[in-house]
């Protein structure tokens, strides 16, 4: 019995610490997930203040999101049947999926309060981020909340919007891009792009 503890003692320790070691996955390597992560920072509630007491146009800011954000629409096609027990259609349904890629531009088309409404498509298809309660970050809103997935409007449907990278759509933050001076930038240039729409 001796000889098997003395055996299985080495393999126990070597397995604790390997366990414990520094490659365990962390908040701060899914946050930073993305391209040039670093040069981004949260759009926040204080932020905000600070820009509407210097009267700034947010409408002028270039925004972004820190997570990839995917939109499932299902349609029912076709009639159905009852047949024993079970429905079932003569045609399959019609699913259509958009992503919206982390970093993906966009720009903010109304304020209201707290609530920004952020287009990365065409005008009047916008998104609310907004820091409710105690919450200092500006967040992906939606309805019908049932385990990290929302409901939200696009294209004129309703599509079950989720976050598959991160668990829950409530996690998606509004980001503005870091200028040198450590302040906000609003790139010039751009025009409407694919997979997001910048500022003209």
């Amino acid at each position: 019995m001796r000889k098997m503890i003395l055996v299985l003692a080495p393999v126990v320790l070597a397995l604790l610490f390997s366990s414990c070691s520094d490659k365990v996955y962390t908040a701060s390597t899914a946050t930073t997930a993305g391209p040039n992560a670093a040069d981004y920072l949260p759009f926040t509630k204080s932020l905000k203040f600070r820009l509407d007491n210097d009267k700034a146009d947010l409408r002028k800011l270039q925004f972004y999101t820190d997570r990839p954000i995917t939109l499932r629409h299902t349609g029912v096609a076709g009639n159905g049947v009852i047949m024993s027990g079970t429905v079932s259609y003569d045609k399959l349904q019609d699913v259509t999926e958009v992503t919206i890629p982390a970093y993906t531009p966009g720009i903010c088309e109304r304020v209201k309060g707290d609530s920004l409404f952020i287009s990365f498509d065409a005008p009047q298809n916008v998104f609310v981020f907004a820091a409710l309660y105690a919450n200092e970050n500006f967040m992906m809103q939606g309805t019908n909340w049932y385990n990290g997935v929302a409901d939200v409007t696009y294209d004129g449907k309703t599509y079950r919007a989720s976050c598959d990278e991160c668990g829950s759509l409530g996690e998606v933050r509004l980001m503005i891009k870091k200028s040198q001076s450590g302040g906000y930038k609003t790139p010039a240039g751009g025009g409407k792009v694919i997979a997001g729409r910048k500022l003209n």
